[in-house]
């Protein structure tokens, strides 16, 4: 387990973007194909893996949501498949995370000691399993997709109040794929603001790489994208997931980004040299000018005295002969 898988867990910002893989019902509910998905996401340098871990009947209304239920239902592995994920991520070396849908799920996710929760952004309201949730102890991110600020403070109190201590939040939009002008990244910063003790994240659902590099250049510390096989294969989610050439290309991406933020700070850097002008003779000053403005010329290159300190050198008296664009010393007696 890197630091930044460490740091996340204890509910401190990592020091390093952590990117997740979101495995979800890509698998299409074959577990051969979810340990496929497990060693792409390793290859392609995710920080971790997440399942989804659901029970049809809990999640859907059988009345008015028969047709999810149908759809969802051969998506669905078998408690005995996930714990043979749960094993193989433990060998690979991958942490796994897993989001659960309901009661029983929860039960599992415990069951299998899976160290991180994932909330989806549907239980935001939900605050009956939330507090379940909570009183797990285990840390959690919270996904806050359509809903308000006024649902997440919420939920963060619900999480808060009944045990969650290491709580992270993500900013997302819960369409596949939004619109870009609906993405609304700038809220990242003002999440950030507004619970200063949670890590920031972004669990996106556009195509491509763009709003992710975007959201760490805001402050994103989090990434989730959904990570499949074939994007034009059937299921409800291929089609707005990377493929694992795209997963490797956006943990690039992040990691290049991260580098090129760097910090609050303004110096000189070694990449940049010495640049700018130096205050050089505008002509040829013998031994004993007392220099006056109409001496002193600015050129480059930036090695000697710069044009700024040219004030300090009026009415100095020239220790020695100085020839026209020479530099004039910085030392006058």
């Amino acid at each position: 387990m890197c630091q930044a898988i460490r740091e996340l867990i204890e509910g401190r910002r990592p020091r390093r973007c952590v990117l997740i893989a979101e495995l979800g019902v890509n698998h299409n509910g074959c577990a051969q194909t979810a340990l496929q998905l497990l060693h792409a996401a390793r290859d392609a340098g995710a920080d971790a893996a997440k399942l989804q871990l659901f029970v049809p009947g809990e999640l859907c209304s059988r009345v008015h949501r028969a047709d999810e239920i149908a759809m969802l239902e051969p998506l669905r592995l078998a408690d005995d498949q996930h714990a043979a994920i749960v094993a193989e991520a433990a060998r690979i070396g991958l942490p796994l995370f897993a989001t659960p849908f309901d009661p029983p799920s929860l039960s599992l996710l415990l069951h299998l000691n899976i160290p991180l929760i994932k909330i989806a952004s549907g239980e935001v309201t939900h605050t009956p399993f939330l507090s379940a949730i909570a009183r797990t102890g285990r840390p959690a991110i919270l996904s806050t997709g359509g809903c308000t600020l006024t649902d997440v403070d919420r939920a963060v109190a619900t999480l808060r109040g009944g045990g969650c201590q290491a709580l992270s939040l993500l900013h997302c939009v819960s369409a596949y794929p939004p619109p870009d002008d609906e993405l609304n990244l700038r809220i990242i910063p003002a999440l950030a603001r507004r619970y200063p003790s949670c890590p920031i994240g972004f669990s996106d659902h556009t195509l491509g790489a763009e709003a992710a590099l975007a959201a760490v250049s805001l402050g994103a510390c989090i990434i989730e994208k959904h990570l499949t096989l074939d994007c034009a294969a059937e299921g409800p989610d291929h089609a707005a997931s990377a493929d694992p050439a795209a997963f490797a290309a956006l943990v690039r991406g992040v990691r290049r980004v991260e580098a090129m933020l760097g910090e609050e700070t303004k110096r000189l850097l070694a990449c940049e040299g010495r640049i700018g002008r130096s205050i050089v003779a505008a002509s040829d000053l013998p031994k004993g000018t007392v220099l006056r403005p109409e001496h002193l010329a600015f050129k480059r290159p930036g090695s000697g005295l710069r044009p700024h300190e040219a004030g300090r050198l009026l009415g100095q008296t020239l220790a020695q002969s100085v020839a026209a664009d020479e530099p004039i010393p910085a030392a006058i007696p």
